[in-house]
This record gives C-alpha cells, structure tokens and sequence, in this order.
C-alpha cells in the first residue's frame, strides 16, 4: 500500500517557527516512521500511545515537558476544534484504489482522510461500472473537508441520506464504516465489507446500582458538561454514581467494578468489550 509522508512540510513548519522540542503523535502504523521525522525536528518528543484522531492532542504535556508544539500525523484539523496555533496536523496520504463495486445503485461515497487524493479516481470507477455516486456534504465538527467522515463524525454522511441507496465509505477495517451504518442504510468499505451499526444495551442502565461515568481529558475527547447532567439525573434517579477521569481510558477501570458504564469520552471506546456494558453519554442522555 503506498504512503506519503510530506517530510519537507513537516521540516518547514519547524524552522518558520523555529521550534526545537516538539512532541510528536503518530499512529501506530507511522511509528515506523520515526527516524525520518528525527531528521527535520530538532529535539522530538515521540508519545508511545498510539494517536487515534484529530481529538487525541494532549496539550496538557505542552508545559509538563517544555514542548514548544504539538505534531499531529494522519489526520486534519477539525472544524469544530480551536487548538492552539502551535497544535499542527499532518495529513498522510494513501494511494491505493480497491475494485469493489456495491449492489445498489444511488452510492453515497464519503472518505476518512487518509484517501482524500484517491477518492474522486474511485468515484470515477463507480460511474463507469453505471452507478449514480452521490458524494457525502459538510462535516459536523471533527473531520475537516466535504465527504469526510471520522470515528464520531458522520455528518457528511447523514447530509446524503435521503439521496442515496447506501453507504461506501473509503477506508481499511469496518470501524469508520460502521459508524455510517448507524444511518440506518447499507453501509460498506470500499474493500466491499459489510459494517454493522454499534449497539448500545441502555436498558442495563436503569437496573444499575453504581454507575462509572468515564471522563476524558483531552479537548477532543472532553464531555464534562454531558458528564455532570448525566451523573445529576442519575442520582436523581437514586443511582450511585462514581466520576473517572482519565487521559487514556484503559481497561484498568474495570478495577472498579461498576454495573454500567457512561462514557463522557471518545464514544467509540464504549464499544470495547472491557467496557460492557456501556454507552456514550450523548446516548444515554436520550433516555433520562
């Protein structure tokens, strides 16, 4: 699979603002990669954590290590995000196109970032195989460009909803496609998986006696406030109710032993099984 790194856009960004110690977030199929970023920034800082999106910036550890910028690669800068001007985002590109043509006819084609310069070569193969290719419209808040979709930002999607048959989304794994498939129509990856939409067991939540509220840290994946009038309500309703904050949600929180999780941080991790049973906070609040 192709891959490109700017690597003289990263080293121009360093010496225009003539950064020395950056700290630098990549995703774990960049880490690789590493040694070629060491060359053009003149004291990185590298985060062992994987980075999973344009929400995962820690700007806290801006001061604790005397940093003088952040580098975030593989992703855009968000619409609905204001970081600081010293918070710079890399996009890499992939350059495979896959020949996977979906069943239905009226095709809504939105991209995760890493295929924004190949999508229009793939919207071009669905014409020519006879499909009516509807590209998805403007984003929510954390993806960046028209048709593109993230983990929690579907919006580009559900603009194209009514127009469309079903979804293919361009990107590896079922994991951003499946946050499509919420919409409710078929949704695919352009590899020509079917996703299925998350499913959340809410109903365990009014049989709970202690709840965990999980609370993220970082800017983008900060939902203090659901947080709050999630946990008043709940005591309201006489349940225990127990607040954790955390920079990565790991599964350590299961330590505390709780009988339903809300999640008041990326929404996506309350789909992993060590946090069962679960739900983002913006879900449970359509319940309470």
């Amino acid at each position: 699979m192709g891959c490109s790194m700017n690597i003289d856009s990263v080293k121009e960004v360093v010496q225009s603002n003539g950064y020395r110690k950056v700290l630098v977030l990549l995703p774990a199929g960049l880490m690789a990669d590493a040694g070629e970023l060491a060359k053009v920034i003149p004291e990185p800082i590298f985060l062992s954590d994987p980075c999973y999106g344009a929400c995962d910036v820690p700007l806290h550890l801006l001061d604790r290590l005397g940093a003088d910028a952040v580098f975030n690669f593989g992703h855009s800068r968000p619409i609905g995000l204001k970081y600081p001007e010293n918070v710079h985002f890399f996009e890499v590109q992939l350059q495979d196109v896959p020949e996977f043509v979906p069943d239905f006819h009226r095709v809504g084609l939105v991209f995760v970032i890493q295929y924004r310069d190949v999508v229009g070569e793939y919207m071009k193969k669905l014409e020519r195989a006879g499909k009516e290719v509807v590209m998805g419209g403007r984003p929510d808040f954390m993806a960046t460009y028209p048709a593109q979709v993230t983990g929690c930002d579907v919006g580009a999607a559900r603009r194209i909803l009514d127009k469309v048959d079903g979804f293919v989304v361009a990107c590896d794994g079922i994991f951003h496609a499946g946050a499509v498939a919420a919409l409710g129509k078929p949704t695919f990856n352009w590899f020509g998986e079917r996703a299925d939409p998350p499913r959340f067991p809410v109903a365990a939540l009014f049989t709970a006696e202690k709840v965990g509220v999980l609370v993220g840290l970082k800017p983008g994946q900060n939902y203090e406030k659901e947080a709050v009038l999630v946990k008043d309500k709940l005591e309201s309703l006489g349940k225990k109710v127990i607040m954790i904050v955390g920079d990565v949600i790991t599964p350590e929180v299961r330590n505390f032993r709780v009988d339903f999780w809300v999640n008041a941080s990326c929404p996506r991790i309350s789909e992993e099984k060590y946090l069962s049973p679960s739900a983002p906070v913006k879900e449970v609040l359509k319940y309470l």
